[in-house]
């Protein structure tokens, strides 16, 4: 089937904004201007940039060093008075000191203390006036020795130098001045203290009835009123903004305060009344888990592109619950977009990442930086970053507020580009050999940047695969899915273009044909090459994305719309609905696949095997049956066996085959197991079949054989050389050693867990001992107990050691084996007396039997000695113990031999005798009629050649002639 790629234009056109250098957010941290002051002087608590006048382009920057040590003619009479520097913007330029005041000690009497007065704590430039604050400088007034920090400042216009300290009064009430610090936050068109109140003034009034005394009267200065004592370290006026939230030329303050019981709030207050006309608390304001170790400043910017004043409101102490639930000092901003008419939306609110770092200590406006509308900020962190050195947020604004996230931390450049990048894929490719065309462009915009822009153009093919997957498509003059190229594109010029070709591989090496083919494109800057003659480096801007993406797909049989729609249908059938556990007969799953609509690509057969089964294989010795090619996974804790059903499934498919699984028992509570069976395929649509769930229950069938053996088979009494003890000690002082041996064995197939072996043992006869057990032993998994007392007499036991195989063999033999014993004792087994429970007394010995396996077996072995003084009388008993698995006895037989026997009567003897004389007499006639008798005299002297002439005398014959 022929393949086609679906390919379409991409165009994707980024907008990057650009503005002059002085206006850019990136900071060349590679070549910064450094200014450094006096050691130990906090050279750079307050930083102020001023304009200078009449070119405004011009920059200087004032830095506060609220502890170093002025130059003054008596060095000695002030310690650590505070200064302000002046600082020219550029690099060549040094730091010169600002004079403000240099008056020491007074003469007479000592009423003010300017040592550690924290001078240039605060700084501020407004044209050519220069505010600089000492919120710790302390007054005393006429009389009393009590010290208060009034706090000072000093205003400078040209060589004009003016104090402004509205808490320094001649009060000598108990309140005095209290802790006022006049100047700990300070901006033009207002001047406040920290603590109770919010005062302004205006500086035309301040210049001009300055008197050099210490209280100056002024009568355009506005004050909130002294709080309660209930108000008492509120921290009004620990920061402070102003601006025109409802266009009416009117200006409200906005001031900080932190009241007791966690109650943090900002007053808002008009300048024409110089009353509070509305309290804003953050609980009104829906701000939650806001502790009392807030702080508030607060700032007024536009951030919204329509003018509206918005509102900043900083917390550095805020403290939030981390992942373990503790308290973490992380702090937040609070972000009050106007909507006019002095009213705003709900709070945004922008927290901070690292712990300690006071995150919100100081909110600046930056103006739009990427000229994207809408105005950001900067917040900082003064202790955050490495070795507590600070950093700076850089947060962009958004038509909803600004970025809860930080565009930027610090920065390295301050050229923006804007940059296009385009990547064009033919429309079509040709059928017969399956190439198409891949065209990517690239254009760039850059306002300082140099005519010729240097790029690293980098193109993927297929880059949804991952590493090591088989990529479908490669470009053709490298055989490869991967190109690098670097391209020159002309500044604020057309695009620069290139095409590639590309093919499709042979579908045969590959399966996924749904999944859509992306072709890739990512971009670099060569930065060094785009430098400016300072060597000042570009950066592109963040908000741009650097790569670009499409995806073509492989055309399908599946219609017009390219979309495959199958139909999928499963059917299962076992061979077996129950399993006995430990069968070697695996279970056979007889799958029925179909698909009744469109082709279903990568189309698998899944089965989710229970852990009790293992996967043996395919069913290959049928002809009905399809061969289906089967691996088995694991993935995470599920194991599964998957099955090709093709690539694709074609509509009309139906695909018999047989699958093999082994099953095992893993605990007694497996009472059945579970296949799930399904078809998955990589289609959009219609992917998956009915779910199939096969549940086999599982048996158990366990043969089990029990065999005994007693050793010995027959124990005859009396015993030589023995004799009863009362009062036995040894165990051979009871009688003889009589051994049973009964193994219990399981035959298969499965494996069962729960048995008990029960022994009923005569141990009494008439009162007296009969089997005495003095112990018993176990090998295998198996506990035995009994209900008596074993060996209560205490005799000490000495059981030889014999072979269990042995004797439960040989004792079977034995069985079968005849001696002339036993057949004398055939007549005597008529008489034979059986002791077993019913007429004797019986100990029961009951055993547990553990797990057993197939062919594994417990043996329970019980030594007892016979009592010889129960068997007194002559007689011949059989003692049967009973063990109930199967019914089984174990017999021993006691025959006693007697010691006197009858005599034989003497007519018996008279009788042998007689018939003993007869028969000799009747053997002696015999012998005598056959000559037996009958003696030859040898002949005398001249006589004994006659007898030897004539032997028929004697009854001899010669025929000799």
């Amino acid at each position: 089937m022929a393949k086609h790629l679906i390919c379409c234009w991409i165009r994707a056109l980024v907008a990057l904004f650009y503005f002059e250098q002085a206006l850019s957010f990136n900071l060349d941290i590679s070549k910064p201007t450094v200014f450094a002051g006096p050691p130990g002087s906090y050279f750079g608590f307050s930083v102020q940039l001023k304009h200078i006048l009449p070119c405004a382009s011009r920059l200087n920057i004032l830095v506060g060093a609220p502890r170093a040590n002025t130059s003054d003619q008596t060095p000695s009479t002030v310690t650590e008075r505070g200064a302000v520097f002046n600082c020219p913007w550029h690099k060549s330029g040094s730091c010169t000191q600002i004079e403000f005041d240099s008056t020491g000690k007074m003469q007479h009497c000592q009423m003010e203390f300017k040592s550690n007065q924290w001078f240039g704590a605060t700084v501020r430039s407004s044209g050519d006036h220069i505010l600089a604050c000492a919120p710790l400088y302390q007054w005393s007034t006429y009389g009393l020795s009590e010290r208060e920090p009034v706090g000072t400042c000093y205003l400078k216009k040209g060589n004009n130098i003016v104090e402004y300290s509205p808490c320094r009064s001649n009060s000598n009430s108990p309140e005095g001045q209290g802790f006022c610090q006049a100047g700990f936050s300070a901006d033009f068109v207002k001047v406040l203290n920290s603590q109770k109140s919010l005062i302004s003034d205006d500086i035309t009034e301040v210049i001009s009835r300055y008197n050099k005394e210490f209280f100056t009267p002024y009568g355009n200065q506005l004050s909130t009123k002294s709080a309660g004592a209930q108000y008492d370290d509120s921290y009004l006026g620990y920061s402070v903004a102003v601006g025109d939230f409802n266009d009416d030329g009117e200006l409200i303050f906005f001031s900080s305060v932190r009241l007791l019981l966690a109650l943090l709030k900002f007053g808002i207050y008009s300048a024409e009344s110089s009353s509070c006309f509305m309290l804003v608390d953050k609980r009104n304001c829906k701000i939650p888990n806001t502790t009392y170790a807030d702080l508030f400043s607060s700032n007024k910017y536009f951030i919204s592109p329509f003018r509206k004043m918005d509102l900043l409101v900083g917390a550095p102490l805020f403290m939030d619950r981390g992942s373990d639930g503790k308290l973490r000092e992380v702090g937040q901003v609070y972000v009050y977009l106007g909507k006019g008419g002095f009213t705003f939306n709900n709070v945004i609110k922008l927290s901070g990442s690292e712990i300690y770092a006071r995150y919100g200590s100081s909110i600046c406006s930056l103006g739009d930086l990427n000229m994207d509308g809408y105005n950001d900020v900067a917040i900082a962190a003064p202790y955050g970053g490495q070795f507590h050195r600070g950093l700076v947020y850089i947060h962009n604004g958004r038509p909803t507020g600004p970025n809860p996230v930080a565009s930027e931390v610090r920065y390295s450049c301050n050229i923006l580009l804007l940059l296009k990048p385009q990547l064009f894929v033919q429309e079509y490719i040709n059928r017969s050999i399956g190439l198409f065309t891949v065209k990517y462009c690239l254009k760039a915009n850059g306002k300082g940047a140099p005519p010729s822009l240097h790029f690293q153009v980098y193109l993927t093919l297929d880059r949804l695969k991952h590493k090591g997957a088989i990529k479908r498509v490669l470009f053709l003059h490298n055989k490869m899915s991967h190109y690098s190229k670097n391209m020159t594109v002309s500044n604020s010029q057309g695009p620069a273009c290139e095409e590639l070709q590309a093919y499709l591989i042979d579908d045969s090496e590959f399966r996924d044909k749904i999944t859509p083919i992306s072709v890739f494109m990512e971009y670099s800057l060569n930065y060094k090459a785009a430098a400016d003659k300072t060597g000042l480096l570009p950066i592109l801007d963040q908000s741009t994305p650097t790569n670009v993406t499409k995806q073509a797909h492989i055309l399908l049989d599946c219609g017009e719309d390219n979309i495959c729609k199958p139909d999928l249908k499963l059917s299962v059938v076992s061979d077996q609905k129950e399993i006995y556990i430990g069968d070697d007969n695996p279970l056979t799953l007889e799958v029925t696949a179909e698909n009744g609509g469109e082709g279903a690509y990568e189309a698998d057969l899944t089965v989710t095997l229970p852990s009790q089964a293992d996967f043996i294989g395919v069913v290959r010795n049928s002809e009905t049956l399809s061969r289906l090619s089967c691996a088995f996974k694991k993935e995470n804790q599920t194991r599964v066996v998957v099955c090709d059903l093709g690539n694709p499934m074609k509509g009309g498919t139906k695909i018999i085959a047989g699958l093999r699984f082994s099953v095992h028992q893993l605990s007694e509570q497996d009472t059945e197991v579970k296949f799930d069976l399904q078809i998955q395929s990589s289609n959009q649509f219609n992917n998956t079949s009915n779910l199939v769930s096969v549940v086999t229950k599982l048996a158990v069938l366990a043969k089990v054989k029990l065999r005994g053996v007693s050793a010995p088979e027959q124990v005859f009494l009396p015993i030589a050389n023995w004799q009863p003890k009362e009062n036995p000690v040894l165990e051979d002082d009871i009688g003889p050693l009589v051994q049973h041996i009964y193994e219990l064995r399981n035959t298969g197939p499965s494996t069962f867990s729960k048995a008990i072996l029960d022994v009923q043992w005569p141990y009494r006869f008439n009162n007296g001992s009969l089997l005495y057990i003095t112990k018993f032993e176990v090998d295998g998994n198996m506990n035995c107990s009994s209900n008596r007392e074993l060996n209560p007499l205490n005799v000490t036991v000495c059981i030889p050691q014999s072979s269990i195989h042995t004797l439960l063999i040989t004792g079977g033999r034995n069985r079968h084996r005849v001696h002339r014993r036993d057949l004398e004792d055939k007549q005597g087994e008529e008489n034979l007396e059986i002791l077993d429970c019913g007429n004797a007394e019986c100990q029961e010995i009951k055993c547990w039997v553990g797990r057993l396996e197939k062919g594994q077996s417990a043996i329970l072995f019980i030594y007892s000695r016979l009592a010889v003084s129960t068997f007194l009388k002559g007689c011949m008993i059989m003692s049967v113990s009973l063990s109930h698995i199967s019914v089984l006895q174990a017999s021993l037989k006691v025959i006693w031999n007697s010691e006197n026997p009858q005599p034989v009567p003497g007519w018996v003897v008279a009788l042998a005798v007689l018939a003993g004389l007869l028969l000799l007499a009747l053997l002696i006639f015999v012998m005598y009629k056959l000559g037996f008798f009958k003696r030859v005299r040898p002949p005398q002297d001249d006589s004994i050649e006659k007898e030897q002439l004539q032997p028929q005398e004697n009854g001899d014959r010669n025929t000799e002639a």
